[in-house]
């Protein structure tokens, strides 16, 4: 049953790793609320440990369009260092990372203030990381909000790892793209919604293979197998699993015109799976 703040604390949402998949993760929170469904917990990797972020510290409305919208959100994911560490990267002599994620960190600063996860009055956040120093995937419910954001989207190569309270993480979706296992002995919770991601086209129309890709698409295999497994394990303890895809377009570099289209489709996808959403919590009245 929802408690006094309207949340449901047996309703639990995992959103995905995605690139730049924060949009439609965001718009299938949109879409639920809109339905009167109010997650009690919420896990995030990647793309979805932003947009369960940007959800649990409240910002709704106009307030997430601000931030989400904004040509300085997508700017602040790249900083100028990159133009002179990319050769040192490319042929392995020195560096970690092409970005450093600074500009991210002020901009999140800027919106969000400092906040720790542990402190938001939404729904209990939960991101998963990729601990470089022990060498373990981790979930992290608490500690600073917009640092475990960011190494949760931190890919490797691509940014360097994140260091917070003497640590190095990088992205969440490396060990575990859908990081909704630490639910499945918790009594409390009796629904997990599983949110993820798929593009229909590939990115700036491209289709031949590139060992970038490939590498993306081996993840993929494990990622899905890994998915499988911990959703028959759910249901085999007893929990009602819902497996929800929203699709669109590869969002690219340049998405800027279509950011709108993908938190629609977001919504969308939360709308049309009405009947399986609602019914867990009718069955609890």
């Amino acid at each position: 049953m929802p408690t006094e703040s309207g949340h449901d604390p047996g309703l639990a949402v995992c959103l995905s790793s995605s690139f730049f998949g924060y949009y439609a993760h965001l718009g299938l929170l949109a879409g639920m609320e809109e339905l009167g469904l109010r997650p009690g917990r919420i896990s995030g990797a990647s793309a979805g440990a932003m947009a369960g972020g940007l959800w649990a510290a409240g910002l709704r409305g106009e307030a997430l369009d601000k931030v989400i919208y904004d040509f300085h959100f997508r700017r602040a994911f790249f900083d100028l260092g990159a133009f002179y560490r990319w050769p040192f990267i490319l042929t392995g002599m020195a560096g970690t990372g092409l970005l450093s994620g600074v500009r991210l960190r002020r901009y999140l600063a800027r919106c969000l203030g400092q906040r720790r996860i542990e402190d938001l009055r939404g729904p209990r956040l939960e991101i998963a990381v990729a601990n470089l120093t022990t060498k373990r995937g981790e979930i992290r419910s608490s500690g600073p909000l917009n640092e475990f954001m960011i190494a949760s989207c931190s890919m490797p190569v691509l940014f360097k790892p994140q260091r917070i309270d003497g640590e190095d993480f990088l992205d969440g979706g490396v060990s575990n793209e859908t990081p909704f296992d630490q639910w499945l002995e918790d009594p409390a919770i009796h629904t997990i919604v599983v949110h993820r991601i798929r593009n229909t086209s590939c990115m700036g129309g491209f289709s031949w293979k590139t060992p970038g890709s490939i590498l993306g698409e081996c993840h993929t295999i494990s990622a899905n197998e890994l998915c499988r497994r911990r959703r028959v394990q759910a249901q085999e303890m007893g929990k009602k699993v819902i497996y929800l895809e929203t699709h669109h377009d590869h969002p690219g570099l340049l998405h800027g015109k279509k950011s709108r289209g993908f938190f629609k489709a977001g919504v969308e996808t939360a709308q049309s799976q009405w009947s399986a959403l609602k019914q867990p919590l009718v069955a609890e009245l």
